[in-house]
């Protein structure tokens, strides 16, 4: 009866002592989770965008000669390290420009070609624009310009 006694008197861990410490895992459970929504909210913030702030083509009248200009804006989170901007001309030959320089968020970058390509006055061209960024993530996007002549 008495070694009944003894082992009826020995606990594995007292209710204060668990207490403590199934509040110490539910805070660090909280801690990793909220660790983990941070990250993810942090990736989920950056953008890569690019808005095409103006284009113009004109017929130059003058040999086939055309002046093509165009600006893009980075409205991003994110630096854009190659930017172009480009069209088929009437004999469907490619015509582009390009930037390979940063563009940081809120910058723009401008350019204009005059070369010897053939477009039509009142016609609508489609303009590509696209952009990536350091990391490799790549913007496309298209937009139309009316020929002027």
């Amino acid at each position: 009866m008495e070694k009944e006694n003894h082992a009826m008197k020995k606990r594995a861990i007292s209710p204060a002592i668990a207490s403590i410490v199934l509040i110490g895992v539910a805070i660090t459970g909280s801690v990793a989770a909220g660790s983990t929504m941070l990250k993810q909210n942090e990736i989920a913030t950056v953008s890569t965008k690019a808005d095409l702030i103006d284009a113009t083509l004109v017929n130059m009248n003058v040999a086939n000669k055309a002046y093509f200009a165009a600006t893009v804006k980075n409205s991003g989170t994110t630096s854009l390290n190659f930017v172009s901007v480009g069209f088929l001309d009437d004999d469907g030959n490619s015509q582009s420009l390009s930037n390979n320089e940063n563009l940081n968020p809120g910058q723009q970058w401008g350019s204009y070609l005059v070369t010897d390509i053939s477009v039509t006055p009142g016609k609508k061209y489609v303009l590509h624009v696209d952009a990536t960024t350091k990391s490799g993530s790549r913007f496309h996007w298209a937009d139309t310009v009316t020929a002027r002549g």
